[in-house]
């Protein structure tokens, strides 16, 4: 993403009346930083495709900080510069994609000092830099040399040159507006200015002129591909994002990081997953392979059996000999050239000794580890269901608990169980809606699953679930079935469903079926965390964006 200079200049002109923004807090990633004033954040990004500043919250804030692997250099310098110090004004430079910001601190009884920061918005090398009131560089995120760059040394302890200025016309200055004029016009984006040459005809000159000026009435954010512009006549084939440049500079700041964020969550959450199938998966093969072996445990006995018996027929470093039994009957025997047959019918004994199993023990365990393997991959959809980033954070944060404690029960012996000490004791992760008489309840993950419908619903209770899809369990507790509900609150029971259908892999769809019935027909599948099976159902097709009734608000687990 890209902002366009004629962003820039809105982006200045919507700063403006939020100053003084007193900074009561800063935090930092490896590409960004975050100014809090007394309500929300400024937030600043030089990372590729991400440069800018918008305005955001402390769930974002917050997400991104738990997903950062380091921190700048900048940010230190930043908390020590403007911390309790004050953001005064901001204006853009040289008519380019550069905002700067004039920052001024208190340090002691009527005295102050004064600072610079400075945003280059400039893709796809931004940068982030600290000035102080000789306008010298004190630090910045990205540095250059002379020999890196020939315009400019960005450097501490070098005064700030801002970039070249591009050379052409203010739009101001201009009496009339050619089609050639456009794309050399000073503060208009090249992506800006070729979308008004494609829709030329549409406008007469004096209008497009009209629109370019710098205090053009009614202009509107849009977004052209993946650039971002500020005018005021929507082009045909932009986004319109709204009025406010702040608001909707987040489409490109940390609406892309917070996906990279989650992204990042997901791959690490995916890669644990897929490593405890692999081991389920590689102990379901051996298990398969021991009932493909029971069967030929007879086989195994008599070729054993054979090999003793007439070792003098097998012929040396054979792989592999025919003998008749005591019966009449051939066999062929495959053989390991490099053993004598007596080595050859030791090895027979032992698969024959192998294949000697349990038959029903063996099947539940087959069961169990398809169970378990079924339950891991529903795992991965319902991460991939969560869009909140906290909900998303804490579930990934139970799965990594679950699979560590389950590898320190097997590492410890499966005859020990012993559950493993926790500092503090955490609700598994789910989500919560008080309904007055009743409370809505949406597991967040395997473990959140089974705290909602095994541990918190009652039999009267109902329990839905996006029919055959993997996803969240919902519990409506206090519902007293279905037929009171339904008479009473149908409301609640769509919301409810809406949120089954929000939380399950088909939430891209427009709606979803549910399946709904009383906790007293729902059943947990023997060795799975929360696989269930269950009967008597009602269905529904509940939309996957919940509508939130009135009353319904949602509260902290």
């Amino acid at each position: 993403m890209s902002f366009g200079p004629e962003y820039i200049r809105g982006l200045a002109a919507a700063l403006n009346p939020l100053f003084p923004w007193r900074v009561s807090r800063v935090e930092g990633g490896d590409s960004w930083v975050a100014l809090r004033g007394s309500r929300e954040w400024l937030f600043f990004s030089w990372g590729g495709g991400t440069s800018g500043c918008c305005r955001t919250d402390d769930i974002t804030v917050a997400a991104l900080k738990k997903s950062a692997t380091k921190r700048a250099p900048l940010f230190e310098a930043l908390k020590s510069r403007l911390l309790r110090g004050q953001l005064l004004s901001a204006r853009q430079i040289n008519r380019d994609r550069v905002l700067e910001f004039e920052a001024r601190r208190a340090v002691a009884a009527g005295l102050s000092v004064s600072y610079f920061l400075i945003l280059e918005a400039t893709e796809p090398v931004a940068n982030l830099i600290l000035l102080d009131e000789d306008r010298k560089i004190e630090e910045l995120a990205r540095h250059s040399s002379p020999d890196q760059n020939r315009c400019r040394t960005l450097l501490p302890g070098y005064v700030w040159a801002p970039p070249p200025v591009f050379e052409g016309p203010d739009p101001e200055t201009l009496e009339g507006l050619s089609f050639t004029d456009v794309l050399n016009l000073r503060g208009v984006g090249r992506p800006l200015a070729r979308a008004i040459q494609r829709h030329w005809e549409t406008q007469t000159p004096e209008e497009w002129l009209a629109a370019l000026q710098p205090a053009a009435p009614g202009a509107l954010c849009q977004r052209l591909g993946r650039y971002f512009t500020f005018f005021p006549i929507p082009l045909p084939e932009t986004e319109v994002l709204g009025p406010d440049p702040l608001e909707a500079a987040a489409f490109g700041v940390t609406a892309p990081l917070m996906e990279r964020s989650r992204s990042r969550l997901l791959k690490e959450a995916h890669s644990r997953l897929d490593r405890a199938i692999k081991a389920r998966s590689r102990h379901l093969d051996g298990l398969l392979k021991q009932r493909r072996n029971a069967s030929m445990a007879d086989v195994f006995r008599r070729k054993g059996e054979l090999l003793l018996a007439k070792q003098a027929e097998v012929p040396p470093r054979a792989d592999q000999v025919v003998l008749t039994d005591w019966e009449g009957q051939t066999l062929e025997i495959a053989l390991d050239p490099h053993l004598t047959p007596t080595r050859n019918a030791d090895r027979y004994f032992k698969k024959y000794r192998k294949a000697q199993v349990d038959p029903e023990a063996l099947e539940a365990s087959i069961r169990k580890l398809q169970s378990a393997i079924t339950e891991l991959e529903e795992q991965k959809d319902l991460l991939e269901s969560l869009d909140d980033p906290e909900s998303l954070e804490q579930a990934v944060r139970d799965v990594e608990d679950w699979l560590d404690e389950r590898k320190k029960h097997l590492r410890s012996g499966a005859g020990k169980k012993r559950r493993p000490k926790r500092k503090k004791e955490e609700l598994p992760p789910h989500l919560r809606f008080d309904c007055g008489e009743f409370m809505i309840l949406v597991g967040l993950s395997a473990r959140g699953n089974r705290y909602v419908t095994l541990k918190q619903a009652g039999p009267d209770d109902l329990w839905l679930h996006a029919h055959e899809l993997p996803g969240a369990h919902v519990i409506i507790r206090g519902a007293g079935g279905r037929e009171g509900l339904l008479a009473e609150r149908p409301d609640i029971l769509e919301f409810a469903a809406s949120l089954a259908a929000a939380h399950s892999k088909g939430k891209n769809s427009l709606s979803v079926q549910v399946d709904y019935t009383e906790r007293r027909y729902v059943r947990s599948v023997p060795g799975t965390v929360a696989l269930v099976t269950y009967t008597n159902p009602g269905t529904l097709r509940a939309l996957t964006k919940p509508v939130r009734p009135a009353d319904v608000k949602e509260v902290k687990p």
